[in-house]
């Protein structure tokens, strides 16, 4: 399963989203992701896929506009120096 398959799953199941919705290109504000659901929304991606999101929301928001963006940066951080080999 690809992290935009995980993370669409995430998003329906814990934050009823509609899954049509759910495509690579749907942006942030158009899933209705504001400040407080983002930070909801973070911590259950580092539950989720076992990593630690180390920006800040503010640097995260200006990198991250699509799911897609979202999906990307998840990869970064898993595959990232600082997380060791499973």
């Amino acid at each position: 399963m690809s992290t935009l398959e995980r993370l669409q799953a995430l998003l329906e199941r814990d934050f009823q989203l509609a899954p049509p919705a759910l495509v690579a290109e749907a942006t942030l504000e158009s899933l209705d992701i504001d400040s407080l659901r983002m930070i909801e929304i973070l911590f259950s991606i580092e539950d989720e896929f076992k990593i630690a999101i180390p920006a800040e929301q503010a640097q995260i928001r200006e990198r991250v506009k699509t799911l897609g963006d979202l999906a990307g940066y998840i990869d970064e951080l898993i595959s990232g120096p600082e997380r060791e080999p499973a």
